[in-house]
């Protein structure tokens, strides 16, 4: 793609070019300078938004915009569901390989680019579903989403995620208004979600001008041999004679622009194609810039080349790529300025010397005026590992013990949560933020009692959960604040099937909330609860037999046991490795496991109902013997 086509871009700026979802039309403002990054065999070449009036690139985007309407919404990392996108906004576009290719070879384009919705009125908090998320930890189909890792296949990915998509954006419905409708009541503009795309491009026609002809039949060619090639179709770069997509990349497809730039070439998914995650890995491997990005290996780090890619089907809210059984690159999809904790985390443990997290051998960012917005993170891979999630469902299954398994999960979370105490800031919460905290627990516990009616007799008693820390709140009690997971469940736990080690991954936080807020200090015990509902979750699916559905409400008491030994198990081994049994503060931890609980009351509720006894059970649990009323 010639300099007259695509001109050097930025990153995230609030107001670059944009794009109506209508039919394509020239785009606006300018996103950036031309720049002065390096050309590599012609990639590099960036497209941002042209400035006003000029003919740099005003088609790159209003071409893509029909294409982009119809498949992002497809793509379960797509935040906006349900609502209809108004138009684009092209934040930066970066040719990682030449996409106009005389030779016909495919093209890599890496995207940043803003969708514009309308607002969702009847949706009051924002992002949709985009994903099918789970609050126990991986129960049923959302387990093991994002890495695939199931027994003997642990991976740095986003294994087993409970709180994805889903679950995010009803937990941020509940806690506050949306920032859009926010932005409604200002009558300022609908906030834009930033995402990063990997197109690959297949040149039409190579060996002609303009598209092929609708009624010929197109095929795909094998080329030279690349350096970084494959082993499923290995060896063999995509020559598009007519632009066709291999049937291995069917399911790929997004699919022509009509106009623009890269008119009649044949768009796809770039991570589904073996050549170009390789190229990722070639970026990584050898780091520097490349228009506004910036590929960064850790201080001290080798990566191997030529390692094989294999792209993890199930995804949530990122991609993941596995290379051989070496690494795994997370994939960001939805982008802000500023690092991502994920990466901040791993490498502020990685300097205090905690083992319990995999550290980070490469990344790469979108540089800009202010800090870089992290777009990709690269760790090992624990091959040897199973995520907790699917280890605790096997000893279930088995009858086996679990409670010297949770012991250590208990000690693996104390020393994790400690060296990220030793590493980055801390505070305190005293009474303003108590006071805060608990009236925004009681605003989710209305709002889920609203919609639930089988919740409604727990309310008054689960109010008293909440009453009594806010209590201690009004006393002048202070609990410390620090640097949490943020999303902490089984499904986050890795096994090393070698010796029973735990590793703790995905700090990410939940990614429809903003960075600022996924940074901010908090009190550990969210951690713990979370990972104690996801004890109650395990034993209920365990109870349904086979890893299936959940036991009922009357279902075998056995479950529960074992899910009140691993919680006590759990709590004791965090004691043993910090000094602090969680159960020493029940104000504290009741609250926030009352909250988890609560929230799980409306997701089952509204996805799947047949779950619904399991956080049922914990709200008879927590609201105590004497709870039930009519408030």
């Amino acid at each position: 793609m010639s300099d007259s086509s695509m001109s050097r871009g930025s990153p995230p700026t609030p107001s670059p070019a944009t794009a109506s979802a209508a039919p394509p039309r020239p785009t606006g403002r300018a996103a950036g300078p031309r720049g002065d990054g390096p050309r590599t065999g012609g990639a590099g070449q960036v497209a941002a938004a042209p400035a006003a009036g000029s003919g740099a690139d005003d088609g790159l985007l209003a071409s893509l915009a029909p294409l982009l309407t119809e498949w992002l919404p497809r793509q379960r990392w797509f935040a906006g569901k349900g609502r209809p996108i108004s138009g684009f906004t092209l934040v930066s576009a970066t040719e990682l390989l030449p996409c106009t290719a005389r030779d016909g070879a495919a093209g890599l384009l890496h995207l940043l680019v803003r969708a514009h919705q309308d607002p969702d009125e009847s949706a009051e908090g924002g992002a949709g579903d985009e994903a099918d998320g789970d609050p126990g930890g991986g129960a049923g189909a959302g387990a093991n989403a994002d890495s695939g890792a199931g027994a003997g296949d642990g991976s740095v990915g986003r294994a087993g995620r409970a709180t994805a998509g889903a679950e995010r954006a009803e937990r941020a419905a509940l806690a506050k208004p949306s920032s859009a409708s926010r932005a409604r009541r200002r009558g300022a503009p609908e906030p834009a979600d930033c995402y990063q795309l990997l197109l690959g491009v297949l040149p039409p026609n190579p060996h002609g001008a303009g598209p092929p002809p609708a009624n010929r039949a197109a095929r795909a060619e094998p080329g030279p041999t690349a350096a970084n090639a494959d082993a499923n179709g290995a060896g063999e770069p995509l020559v598009a004679r007519e632009a066709a997509a291999p049937p291995r990349l069917a399911h790929a497809l997004i699919g022509r622009p009509a106009t623009g730039p890269l008119a009649g070439a044949l768009l796809y998914e770039a991570l589904a194609d073996p050549r170009q995650a390789a190229l990722l890995l070639e970026r990584l491997r050898l780091p520097g810039t490349l228009g506004p990005l910036r590929f960064r290996r850790a201080p001290g780090a080798t990566i191997e080349a030529g390692l094989t890619p294999r792209p993890l089907a199930a995804e949530q809210s990122n991609s993941s790529v596995v290379y051989g059984d070496a690494y795994i690159l997370k994939v960001f999809r939805r982008i802000a300025p500023g690092i991502n904790p994920d990466l901040e985390v791993a490498l502020a443990l990685t300097r205090t010397g905690c083992r319990r997290v995999p550290p980070p051998t490469a990344w790469f960012e979108a540089a800009g005026p202010g800090a870089p917005a992290t777009l990709g993170l690269l760790q090992p891979y624990l091959a040897d590992c199973a995520d907790g999630w699917q280890y605790a469902l096997d000893q279930l299954a088995r009858g086996a013990d679990f409670t010297a398994a949770a012991h250590a999960l208990g000690q693996a979370t104390a020393e994790v949560h400690l060296a990220l105490a030793r590493s980055l800031p801390t505070a305190e919460i005293g009474p303003p933020q108590i006071e805060h905290l608990t009236a925004a627990m009681s605003r989710r516990l209305d709002a889920a009692a609203g919609a639930v009616p089988a919740l409604r007799p727990f309310r008054r008693a689960l109010r008293g959960a909440y009453a009594d820390l806010a209590a201690l709140g009004d006393s002048g009690r202070a609990w410390p604040a620090q640097r949490i997971h943020g999303d902490l469940h089984l499904g986050q736990a890795l096994r090393s099937t070698r010796d029973g080690r735990w590793s703790l991954i995905d700090f990410e936080g939940e990614p429809a909330s903003p960075l600022a807020e996924r940074r901010r200090p908090q009190p550990v015990v969210r951690d713990i609860a979370g990972m104690l509902r996801s004890f109650d979750y395990a034993a209920a699916v365990g109870a349904g037999g086979a890893h299936g559905g959940p036991e009922s409400a009357a279902g075998p008491r056995e479950p529960r046991e074992w899910a009140r030994r691993s919680r006590a198990a759990y709590c004791a081994g965090y004691a043993a490795a910090c000094g602090h049994d969680p159960r020493a503060e029940p104000e504290l931890l009741r609250a926030y496991e009352t909250d988890k609980a609560v929230y799980e009351v409306l997701y089952e509720a509204r996805h799947r109902p047949d779950w619904l006894p399991v956080p049922l059970s914990a709200i008879r649990r927590l609201a105590g013997p004497a709870a039930r009323d009519t408030a």
